[in-house]
């Protein structure tokens, strides 16, 4: 098992995180990942992207931070957050912790959870209310476990297990996210679409219950991914427009002002996580 592991110690405080892409579960799933330990930064920004996220806190709760920046309720122990269009800001509790997470393609999460993807779009859910007592006891074999690597065993034989009775995605929907992750959404929706059976509206209709969003919006979402993590390894705003895809920076520039709530210059100046495309906040 090919588990990646990174240990941080710096400013922004200490702590493990491990992930695992287990090759059995690539059509369903991106990645699955432990985090274990401590921020001195109490906020984190997370930006837009093409997964559903599927979250079992073993210990202490993180809490969800609103758009005027108040505190609200934690996040049940294990929740799913649906694929998100806007940036999103959640606090860490004053100890240590530890978090699992199941990064879902769309796909994967409506084969998994039998429900249309846009019951969890743009908001978080508590897996218990999906799951109803599986998922406690999934929980329950997690807090058992005590390394990371056994975590994340027992999420993928959990994986294993639903998949086997999982309900089953349209083929040509399938087919046509692969090739847009493939291309971080560049491919022509049109030109995909006329290579499947279904006419403009039905795909439209059938891609955004199991998807979550249209295919525009899709491809959007992975084009304006791709330019934020080029731009988090360093290039140039006007290189990073054009390799993700984009007709020109000011294109670019609309969609991070949409999804990112910032221009791509202010996230290139941000403080950012080590490792992560998120940013890091005081308050």
């Amino acid at each position: 098992m090919d588990f990646q592991t990174i240990s941080v110690d710096s400013t922004f405080g200490r702590w493990t995180h491990t992930e695992w892409r287990p090759a059995h579960l690539t059509a369903i799933v991106d990645q699955i990942w432990h985090f274990e330990g401590k921020t001195t930064m109490p906020r984190e920004r997370l930006f837009p992207a093409a997964h559903l996220e599927m979250i079992i806190q073993v210990g202490a709760l993180h809490r969800d931070v609103d758009g005027n920046g108040v505190t609200r309720d934690p996040f049940p122990r294990a929740c799913l957050t649906g694929m998100q269009l806007a940036p999103a800001v959640i606090e860490a509790p004053e100890e240590p912790c530890c978090v699992i997470g199941v990064r879902l393609k769309p796909i994967g999460a409506y084969m998994l959870l039998g429900r249309p993807a846009t019951l969890s779009q743009g908001t978080t859910l508590d897996l218990t209310d999906i799951l109803g007592s599986e998922i406690s006891e999934l929980t329950e074999r997690c807090q058992a476990s005590r390394t990371p690597e056994g975590r994340l065993t027992q999420i993928d034989r959990w994986l294993m297990a639903r998949l086997a009775r999982a309900h089953e995605a349209h083929p040509a929907i399938s087919w046509m996210t692969q090739r847009l992750e493939v291309s971080d959404g560049r491919e022509s929706i049109t030109a995909l679409r006329a290579q499947t059976s279904l006419g403009a509206a039905r795909l439209i209709d059938t891609f955004r219950q199991q998807v979550g969003v249209s295919p525009k919006r899709y491809a959007r979402v992975l084009r304006f991914r791709r330019a934020l993590g080029l731009l988090q390894k360093g290039g140039a705003l006007a290189d990073a427009a054009m390799a993700a895809g984009f007709y020109d920076q000011p294109h670019m520039n609309a969609d991070f002002r949409e999804f990112a709530g910032m221009t791509p210059a202010q996230f290139v100046a941000a403080e950012r996580y080590p490792n992560a495309a998120s940013l890091a906040e005081s308050d």
